[in-house]
């Protein structure tokens, strides 16, 4: 045999070995999967019905329940979902819309609730809680420079008028030596 037929022949014998490592990992593979049962979850109009009815308690109740469980009246929150559906901060998807995007985020920054706790409330996964929540924070960011006035440091009329406590706030210059 010369060194070409060498070649060749080491060649198939390598094409023909993959082949067979390939077609093992497949048949186990496919085995394994068949063997493991599957999951088998309730119909998915059960969930939404639950989560609708949690949502409509909150978006038809009076303003003071909404206070309570949003920390925000009606009026402003569906001002506020408006907001960031205009400026295309965030969208509705086609699990959730903006408002119900935005109640997750008001529940857990509100009453400092974890992620687990509003995934049983809203019948959704811990993964899709949290990407709507990091989502929400980041559009509330957005808003930063609409939103959030910097502090001015002009002292308050009243303070000034004070004699009780403007002493607080005058700033006295002593002047500073080193050598005495």
């Amino acid at each position: 045999m010369s060194w070409e037929d060498n070649r060749r022949m080491l060649i198939v014998q390598a094409a023909a070995l993959v082949t067979a490592i390939y077609a093992f990992l497949v048949s186990t593979l496919t085995m394994v999967e068949n063997q493991t049962p599957r999951l088998t979850y309730g119909p998915m109009s059960q969930r939404d019905q639950e989560r609708q009815i949690y949502l409509n308690k909150i978006y038809n109740s009076n303003d003071v329940e909404c206070v309570n469980m949003l920390r925000m009246r009606r009026a402003p929150f569906f001002q506020l979902c408006t907001l960031l559906r205009t400026r295309n901060l965030l969208s509705d998807s086609i699990d959730s819309s903006v408002e119900e995007q935005v109640v997750m985020f008001l529940h857990v920054v509100g009453h400092n609730q974890r992620l687990r706790v509003i995934h049983q409330s809203f019948v959704r996964s811990i993964e899709t809680v949290s990407r709507y929540f990091r989502e929400v924070l980041y559009a509330i960011g957005e808003l930063r420079n609409d939103m959030i006035r910097p502090s001015s440091n002009d002292t308050a009329p009243k303070i000034m008028g004070s004699s009780r406590w403007y002493t607080y706030f005058k700033v006295q210059i002593v002047p500073y030596t080193f050598w005495k």
